[in-house]
């Protein structure tokens, strides 16, 4: 039984790592949407740092899109996630005019759910939405833009420092199984 359960703990993160290192952006989105995760105070985490940088350097490659920083404020955290994420972008150079801030969302799904509602205000209801997050997110965040009427929304990777990869493929392989069983 711990055998068949640690095949099946293996191939689920095998497929979510799969999905997660297959980026399908074409740089045509009208925006993307950077998931939160957690914040020290008001600084951002090594994995919220890297969706950040993965974030200019999209920008970088499609000047025109919006970045939508989503995220609330947890147990810990001075500001919300999205306020942290705004300050960083900024730092970096991003112009304020290209960030739309939605500080609400407490999981993945009211992410995309307070996103939509957000990009649908400013764009109308026909536009291309890319996900920005680390690879074993993808696959879930992605899963929840499509649940929350995102059509074809497409996906680009940031990295994961190695130190993060146990405890991160863990609990996303939970979250995702919790996906399936009760989502």
């Amino acid at each position: 039984m711990i055998v068949t359960g640690l095949v099946a703990e293996a191939l689920l993160v095998a497929g979510i790592t799969f999905y997660g290192l297959t980026d399908t952006v074409d740089y045509k989105e009208d925006a993307a949407i950077i998931l939160g995760a957690g914040i020290h105070g008001e600084k951002v985490s090594s994995a919220l740092k890297q969706r950040l940088d993965t974030a200019v350097l999209y920008l970088e490659n499609n000047p025109d899109a919006l970045l939508v920083v989503t995220g609330g404020q947890g147990t810990g955290e001075a500001v919300t996630e999205a306020y942290a994420m705004e300050k960083y972008l900024l730092e970096c150079g991003v112009p304020a005019n290209k960030i739309l801030k939605e500080e609400k969302a407490t999981s993945t799904n009211e992410n995309m759910l307070y996103s939509k509602k957000l990009l649908d205000k400013h764009l109308g209801t026909q536009y291309k939405v890319a996900i920005i997050t680390n690879h074993f997110h993808i696959y879930r965040g992605v899963s929840y833009a499509q649940k929350n009427g995102f059509l074809n929304p497409t996906h680009v990777h940031a990295g994961l420092k190695w130190y993060n990869l146990a405890p991160c493929f863990l609990r996303e392989s939970l979250a995702v199984l919790k996906m399936w069983i009760l989502d």
